[in-house]
């Protein structure tokens, strides 16, 4: 009875240690699909990050192109005015060359002639007014906008420019 009473024991005692090994897996186990949960939680948010960014830079991106096509558009419209306003100036200087011809030598009516020349200024000088309004009517961009658009002005200053010296070649 001693013996079976020992054995039992050692019986009981490897039935405990082997309880206590399943409760040790168990309890990695478990550990482990916490970790992995709460890792998954994580990506999940984190993919809701990323999606919401990207939402975003979606919507930046379709307001660049459309502040683009605005820009585009407002640039072909200067250019189309600057090349009426290069077309008005060429058909001036053609007058004032017929009007100055058709009077004679230039010595012979000079205070008709700077009149007429005045005129022509003026009026160069209001076209070209128009043309610097008509510029600053378009809204300053950002970033590469802006580059493009200021170069854009540099050559409008430069045609102005060219206009100008060709107005005092003709007088």
């Amino acid at each position: 009875e001693y013996m079976d009473s020992n054995k039992y024991i050692e019986h009981l005692v490897a039935q405990l240690e082997e309880q206590r090994w399943n409760l040790w897996r168990q309890k990695l186990s478990v550990a482990r699909l916490q970790r992995e949960v709460a890792q998954s939680k994580s990506e999940g948010a984190m993919r809701e990050k990323l999606i919401h960014e990207l939402e975003e830079e979606r919507h930046l991106r379709l307001e660049s192109e459309k502040r683009l096509r605005e820009v585009t558009l407002e640039s072909e419209r200067s250019r189309a005015q600057m090349r009426g306003l290069q077309e008005q100036f060429s058909r001036m200087e053609e007058t004032v060359r017929n009007l100055l011809q058709s009077q004679g030598s230039p010595g012979q009516h000079g205070e008709g002639t700077v009149n007429i020349m005045k005129v022509y200024q003026e009026k160069l000088s209001e076209d070209s007014r128009k043309c610097k309004e008509g510029m600053e009517k378009i809204h300053t961009p950002t970033d590469e906008d802006s580059r493009s658009e200021s170069s854009s002005t540099e050559e409008e200053k430069e045609k102005t420019k060219l206009l100008l010296e060709r107005l005092k070649a003709l007088e």
